[in-house]
């Protein structure tokens, strides 16, 4: 009878084996995130641009409250929703209906 020979394996054969399967899988998975990683990308930069307007709105309201306190505001809003005038003014008032 013929022995069969022992093929002798060494233990860093495994190692390098094993290492070689785990980077495999994990560029694969990386590959299959992809494209969520995109769209998180993309939509981070959307809610960047959305807090960019936001914070120039902020800063829009924000003058127009300094505006609001001054005395030419209150007197032009006096004026032109509430109708009122100062006393010594005279209003006309075109009864026509021609602009």
């Amino acid at each position: 009878m013929k022995k069969k020979p022992k093929i002798k394996i060494d233990a860093n054969f495994f190692i390098v084996i094993i290492t070689v399967l785990v980077c495999g899988f994990l560029i694969v998975k990386g590959i299959m995130y992809q494209p969520a990683i995109s769209a998180y990308e993309k939509k981070t930069q959307e809610t960047k641009a959305e807090m960019e307007y936001e914070e120039q709105k902020i800063k829009e309201i924000d003058e127009n409250s300094k505006n609001m306190e001054t005395e030419e505001y209150k007197e032009k809003i006096a004026r032109e929703n509430l109708g009122m005038m100062k006393k010594d003014e005279v209003m006309f008032v075109d009864i026509s209906g021609q602009e």
